[in-house]
């Protein structure tokens, strides 16, 4: 679980579809907000391999904070609102919403 005083991190991984090789590209982490943030050398190689920057991403070189989980993430998991959710929340053991917490045990797959 998260809190103030240690740093989660889930990896941003971009797989090239011709070869099939794997990229770790981005770090998401929560620390009291999320921040994103690439990983220049593993974002420099793939972008000779055929990536392109996120849209909502798109300055390489900068760290992206926000005390709410980022667009480009949240549209990864299900509504909070959904007649459904608690039984998404007991899939993944989880007690209660947390955008961090089911995005890293769901792997990003959309429920």
């Amino acid at each position: 679980m998260s809190s103030l005083n240690t740093r989660d991190y889930l990896y941003l991984i971009w797989k090239d579809y011709k070869t099939r090789q794997k990229y770790i590209i981005g770090e998401l982490s929560k620390n009291g907000k999320y921040e994103f943030k690439y990983r220049i050398n593993d974002v420099d190689n793939a972008i000779k391999n055929g990536f392109e920057p996120l849209i909502a991403f798109a300055n390489i070189n900068e760290v992206y904070e926000s005390y709410d989980m980022f667009p480009a993430f949240s549209s990864r998991l299900p509504d909070k609102r959904r007649k459904d959710v608690k039984e998404i929340l007991a899939k993944y053991e989880l007690e209660k919403y947390d955008a961090f917490e089911l995005l890293k045990k769901s792997g990003g797959n959309y429920l």
